[in-house]
């Protein structure tokens, strides 16, 4: 097995920033529609062309005419008053896991420990103060939060979140935890900035981040960090049980041990495919 190469920044300091609205390239129309695209979710899947107006902060006669465009290109539907999105949005994630090759490049990896052990199974990334799943392996069990591909989860409650946080730049920990307290799942979730900034260190030392019932009662979960050539952690793969089923000392005896196993032949394809490891790095 591949040593685990020690932590190191999961960013470039010197990036190349973000455009902001009003720069010269900064194409304004564009953020709108994706904008109103994203903010269709499962408690608002339809919504009126003012609540589109309010949930994106924009004037209604702007949100109208993001709304109509959108749905002259088919992304958009009409369902009397109230707007929804059609299927062809599953087109625009789409592109991007067969451009990246994720089926091939991850998926055999992740179910290869979903079948030893009967857990779900999950690769994410870090995307502000959530986790975005970019592969996953289901398990059957029956739980509040059912992850699939383009879930997104809170970072402070998630061993993910935890593990990829613990590796962003000091600047991006400090924006994500400025946000505190957070929302409390269970009565032991994990809420205040001092307890997470604990938890991060811990998780930085270990090179693994571990969570129970800290986003159900009862659901433990560890992360593993995904490096790119450079050895900059660009993602995490991680694997979520219950406590009736297994212990977390068991989970880190017999878990931990494939999830590095795993990681290290996910970083390995990902040197054949330097395209994914550019897309991932980007995102984060």
């Amino acid at each position: 097995m591949k040593p685990i190469a020690k932590p190191t920044a999961a960013a470039d300091e010197d990036a190349q920033p973000k455009l902001e609205e009003g720069h010269r390239d900064y194409v304004a129309a564009l953020a709108r529609g994706l904008a109103v695209i994203q903010a269709f979710t499962d408690s608002e899947p339809e919504m009126t062309l003012s609540e589109v107006a309010q949930a994106t902060g924009m004037s209604p006669a702007t949100a109208r005419r993001a709304l109509l465009t959108l749905q002259s290109l088919g992304y958009i539907g009409a369902n009397g008053r109230r707007f929804l999105l059609l299927p062809k949005v599953l087109s625009l994630g789409a592109a991007f896991l067969s451009s990246m090759n994720l089926r091939d490049i991850v998926q055999p990896f992740l179910q290869e420990v979903a079948e030893r052990f009967r857990d779900s199974v999950s690769l994410a990334i870090l995307d502000g103060d959530s986790v975005v799943y970019l592969a996953h392996v289901p398990s059957s069990r029956r739980i509040a939060f059912r992850a699939s591909v383009g879930y997104r989860l809170p970072v402070h409650c998630t061993s993910l979140g935890r593990l990829l946080l613990a590796h962003a730049p000091k600047r991006q920990q400090n924006a994500v935890l400025a946000k505190a307290p957070f929302q409390k799942y269970t009565p032991m979730t994990l809420s205040e900035a001092d307890d997470l900034r604990a938890a991060l260190a811990k998780a930085l030392e270990q090179g693994y981040a571990a969570q129970d019932s800290q986003l159900e009662i009862g659901v433990l979960s560890i992360a593993v960090p995904v490096r790119d050539p450079q050895q900059r952690v660009i993602a995490a793969i991680n694997c979520s049980t219950e406590a009736e089923r297994t212990s977390m000392e068991e989970l880190l005896s017999t878990r931990l041990p494939a999830l590095r196993e795993a990681a290290a032949s996910i970083e390995a394809a990902i040197q054949r495919a330097p395209a994914l490891a550019h897309s991932i790095s980007a995102a984060s």
